[in-house]
């Protein structure tokens, strides 16, 4: 949590932190609460409020914050460029120098946000050695940010929880398409009678989500072997069939940035063959399993190896025993959900994971089984969040049901 980043900085002995990116980016609309500014940085001292700096253009916006603002529209970038001899490179470095000695900042700094590796690359190393008494500290993996977005405040998971029902209302008129379409020589057909394209489903969706105010952020609709292929994102100009095993995850966000939702079923058109059957059984009875042992002070890897030990009961290869192994399951079970599609913790197994579930967790539980050479690949997800006392509770009110 927000709360949590002065103790974080205190433990990493980082003096002060700086947030800069796109206006949708996850990591400034976290340290800005939700409000979206282009061109914005976000500043802060250990044990001191942050200050938002902005340009001119966007003093409105940067108010909503509540935060302290300081407008870098009155430090002359006409000015800045041509003392830096027009090398914008040089210019943004004695702008970051100028807001360092205004704000009295110093000693171990972090840099965080999106930005093209090449470029970040040229600013953090001339920072790194035109700044005196900074030093540029640079974090990979578990960051100080990445691990205070970790839990969530009521208030973030009730975002997800709305994006969530607006998520399953979207789905529901999926399903209502799906079983209003007719079957002719075992193909879905439009009232026209032309054949429905997973091209076609996944235009409905983009459509619907609009109506909810979401993002489709690359909604994975698959049939077949492609089903098969955990991240394959189905061929738009692909026939949709019945009889064959059909995968949706979608995980939209609002338009601008802000919390995902995530949700996949695996339905069925018409008869299910006997092997897809068995085959969703098994992910469905793991996803019960695990399910059931969330709650806080679990380990995430302990849920992975669960999920590992019962499909290998059932006679499927795992990635815990088989690493390699491209059939089966081949994937972790799940991993965290908010500003970021996939974010910590994650339910992983690898000695460096030592992340355990907490009060403010959300995390998605995703087990699927994978046959490409089949044409099956069944995979079920909802979101979980870990209350305050400790137990868990599914944000996801969608059915689960193989046949449509």
């Amino acid at each position: 949590m927000r709360s949590d980043i002065d103790r974080l900085m205190q433990e990493r002995g980082l003096d002060a932190l700086v947030v800069a990116g796109r206006a949708d980016d996850p990591n400034m609309l976290y340290v800005l609460g939700g409000v979206a500014l282009e061109g914005a940085i976000f500043l802060k001292k250990r044990g001191e409020p942050g200050v938002v700096c902005h340009g001119t253009m966007e003093r409105g916006e940067a108010a909503k914050t509540g935060l302290r603002t300081r407008n870098l529209g009155l430090y002359n970038w006409k000015e800045l460029l041509d003392q830096a001899g027009g090398d914008l490179l040089e210019a943004r470095v004695l702008l970051l120098r100028r807001l360092f000695e205004d704000e009295g900042v110093s000693g171990r700094v972090a840099f965080y946000g999106e930005m093209d590796q090449g470029a970040a690359y040229r600013l953090l190393g001339r920072l790194a050695s035109s700044l005196e008494g900074v030093e540029v500290v640079g974090e990979y993996g578990r960051s100080v940010l990445a691990v205070a977005r970790e839990t969530k405040e009521p208030w973030e998971v009730e975002r997800i929880r709305e994006v969530g029902l607006a998520t399953q209302r979207v789905v529901a008129k999926v399903v209502e398409f799906l079983r209003g379409c007719q079957v002719r020589d075992g193909v879905l057909v439009q009232p026209d009678g032309r054949p429905v394209t997973v091209g076609d489903v996944k235009g409905h969706i983009r459509t619907w989500l609009a109506q909810e105010g979401l993002q489709d952020t690359g909604t994975i609709f698959t049939q077949g072997r492609e089903a098969g292929l955990p991240h394959s994102r189905g061929e738009p100009e692909a026939v949709v069939k019945a009889g064959t095993a059909t995968v949706l995850d979608i995980f939209p966000r609002p338009f601008g940035g802000g919390y995902h939702f995530d949700m996949t079923r695996t339905w069925c058109l018409g008869e299910v063959p006997d092997r897809l059957r068995r085959v969703y059984q098994d992910v469905y009875d793991c996803y019960r399993k695990v399910t059931e042992a969330l709650r806080a002070g679990v380990r995430c890897a302990d849920l992975q190896r669960m999920a590992c030990e019962f499909f290998e009961s059932r006679g499927h290869p795992t990635a815990c025993s088989h690493p390699t192994t491209q059939v089966g399951y081949v994937h972790s079970l799940g991993h965290g959900l908010g500003l970021d599609v996939h974010e910590e913790p994650r339910l992983t197994d690898h000695p460096s994971n030592v992340a355990v579930l907490m009060p403010g967790s959300v995390v998605t539980v995703e087990p699927g089984l994978y046959y490409p050479e089949e044409a099956i690949g069944v995979r079920l997800e909802d979101v979980w969040a870990i209350a305050e006392d400790g137990s868990a509770v599914n944000l996801c009110g969608f059915p689960m049901e193989l046949a449509l």
